[in-house]
């Protein structure tokens, strides 16, 4: 196994990026901050949690105005999809060098009540420095806002580890001020997850969606790319 932590960095980024990969980060993998639902067996025990972010198109975004709409419902499945896959193939060269890697599912709910995955990608990337939690209850990235899917491969490979950032909302509401559901306020703490929730559940079944997904509050935050 390679112990160069700056190189073995420096070449999974490169093969991430070429895979279409927007953001690429390494946090030393906190369970508890992760919210992790996994058991050491399926990984929770590997001490560095890569983190990969995938750039949402801003025209389809554009299509959304108070529900989602089926060009994005097919555009999430395919980011979804970019993203597994390149967890997928990072995670064999990890493999190959010798190491443990464990790729979490893009978006894979485990806990259905709680509507909880694996673990919290966006926690993660907010270890691996790609950004803060705003008050769309969403990872926001100061490039990209939070128009970003991201995916997580945990592994034991020697890696050079990045810095959360320091940033915040300030004083942009555009989130709150168009949510469908109400369910946003000043601080993230103050998102209602069961009003988000019961609406995502309307667009599902009404509006041929199909996924828990809506859209609005992601169009609203662009960023500054």
């Amino acid at each position: 196994m390679k112990a160069d932590s700056e190189g073995n960095y420096k070449e999974l980024k490169a093969f991430a990026l070429k895979q279409g990969i927007a953001l690429f980060g390494v946090a030393k993998f906190d369970p508890e901050e992760a919210r992790s639902l996994l058991s050491d067996r399926e990984g929770n025990d590997l001490p560095f949690a890569i983190s990969m972010g995938v750039r949402l198109s801003r025209t389809v975004l554009e299509g959304i105005v108070d529900r989602p709409t089926l060009l994005y419902q097919w555009h999430y499945r395919q980011a979804n999809y970019l993203l597994d896959r390149t967890a997928f193939l990072l995670s064999l060269q990890i493999q190959d060098k010798g190491a443990r890697a464990m790729p979490i599912p893009a978006s894979q709910i485990v806990d259905w009540k709680c509507q909880r995955a694996h673990l919290s990608h966006k926690h993660v990337a907010r270890l691996a420095g790609h950004g803060w939690i705003g008050r769309n209850n969403l990872l926001v990235n100061p490039r990209f806002g939070a128009q970003v899917r991201y995916v997580t491969v945990l592994t034991d490979l020697p890696l050079k580890v990045d810095e959360p950032v320091e940033g915040d909302c300030g004083d942009c509401r555009a989130c709150v001020e168009v949510c469908p559901a109400e369910a946003l306020g000043s601080m993230p703490e103050e998102y209602d997850f069961h009003r988000c929730f019961e609406n995502l559940k309307t667009f599902a079944r009404e509006h041929r969606i199909g996924h828990y997904i809506c859209g609005v509050c992601v169009r609203a935050c662009p960023g500054k790319g």
